[in-house]
């Protein structure tokens, strides 16, 4: 979908942020549709068709995480979600595992919150069709007995934009991946590119969003996310 196609609905207590996003994404192109908090931003959802929701994290009345928690039980058209604020009391691992597609801190400037936007709007296909000119900053290597064992055990997990992993040393949060993992039994692979979104210590997990999947790899995932439907953008496994 191109952005000047998109409804976004944003929800933030401060009406000055508010006004400021309504702006930007205005001058994109974008309808935009704007709630004080998350209770009036459900009356929005229930009424209207809402491409991407842009939320704060922390509101009062109803915060972020609660909207998407209510908006998930809701039987309405699911709306891409970017969350705005590194403050609150959800954990990365929980948020990615919601559904949200994107954590943008405050403060933010608009390049960041139109390029996230873009991102949500365009299909996994063709977002992970371009790989990054720039060496990945971390390097995972996998070899797994098969898929079906893997899934099973949560030794791997896809959701709807990447992959839960188990890791042997850790990894940095935000920072990027070389990532390949094979399962014997099934003959299949994956090699891509991605973003490191949360890292679990204590059970040496992390979860990553796909940036780039090779070809070869690429239309069995996106058979296999189809097939499983998963709520989560980044599962927790």
């Amino acid at each position: 979908m191109k952005i000047e196609e998109s409804c976004i609905l944003v929800v933030d207590d401060e009406l000055e942020l508010l006004e400021i996003f309504s702006t930007w994404l205005g001058r994109a192109g974008c309808r935009v549709i704007t709630a004080p908090n998350g209770a009036e931003a459900l009356k929005v959802l229930r009424e209207e068709k809402i491409d991407v929701l842009i939320s704060d994290m922390r509101m009062p009345i109803m915060d972020g995480a609660t909207l998407v928690r209510n908006l998930r039980q809701m039987d309405v058209p699911q709306p891409k979600v970017i969350f705005v604020s590194g403050f609150g009391n959800v954990s990365r691992r929980e948020i990615f595992g919601m559904g949200v597609e994107a954590l943008l801190d405050k403060p933010l400037g608009r390049a960041n919150l139109i390029r996230a936007l873009e991102q949500c709007l365009t299909d996994n296909e063709q977002r992970w069709s371009k790989p990054s000119p720039e060496p990945m900053a971390q390097r995972v290597s996998l070899e797994l007995k098969s898929l079906e064992e893997a899934t099973a055990t949560s030794a791997f997990n896809l959701g709807r934009g990447g992959c839960c992993i188990v890791v042997d040393t850790p990894l940095k949060e935000e920072e990027t991946v070389d990532l390949s993992v094979r399962f014997a039994r099934e003959g299949l692979h994956i090699e891509a590119q991605g973003t490191v979104v949360w890292f679990d210590d204590k059970q040496n997990r992390a979860g990553v969003a796909f940036e780039y999947l090779q070809p070869e790899c690429r239309q069995w995932v996106l058979r296999k996310i189809a097939e499983l439907n998963p709520k989560s953008f980044v599962t927790q496994c």
